[in-house]
């Protein structure tokens, strides 16, 4: 089973290595990271497309840079994930400041001269989120198992 995560971020080149080794990092440990425009998908709606990763997703992850500050992509992206109630990590640019829906919430620090910090962080944490997710679908598959082994010992009756 794939953990599946949004990850919202600017598009500046400075970001976007940081980024894709997220999600590197992360398909090794078995989490999916969707970035859009990895997705190519030609003729169609960009924010139709991005609308419904978000609501697939597992988890959604912002990249708060200088950059991820700014753009108005990503501060949309948190709104719609705040208005779906999806689980939000954010992971934020040392020096800079937290606003909007996400103040006083607990997030990773990025240090731009030493990112694999917040990369393992972030990964290990996802991680973690991933466990308690299969350990759920363990536990209702086994439910679903029972009740379906009652149901044909009470057929043979």
């Amino acid at each position: 089973m794939v953990y599946n995560v949004f990850v919202s971020h600017s598009m500046r080149q400075e970001d976007l290595g940081i980024v894709y080794e997220t999600a590197r990092d992360a398909s090794l440990r078995g989490i999916g990271c969707y970035i859009a425009e990895r997705d190519w998908q030609f003729g169609h709606s960009l924010p139709a497309k991005i609308e419904a990763n978000i609501r697939a997703c597992d988890c959604f992850v912002a990249f708060l840079t200088l950059g991820g500050s700014q753009s108005e992509w990503v501060n949309q992206e948190i709104g719609y994930a705040v208005g779906l109630g999806k689980p939000r990590i954010l992971v934020v640019e040392l020096g800079l400041q937290v606003k909007g829906f996400e103040i006083g919430k607990e997030y990773i620090v990025l240090d731009r001269w030493n990112p694999l910090e917040a990369i393992a962080t972030l990964n290990t944490y996802l991680s973690q989120l991933k466990d308690v997710k299969e350990k759920q679908q363990s536990i209702g598959l086994f439910i679903v198992g029972v009740i379906f082994f009652i149901g044909l010992l009470a057929g043979k009756k």
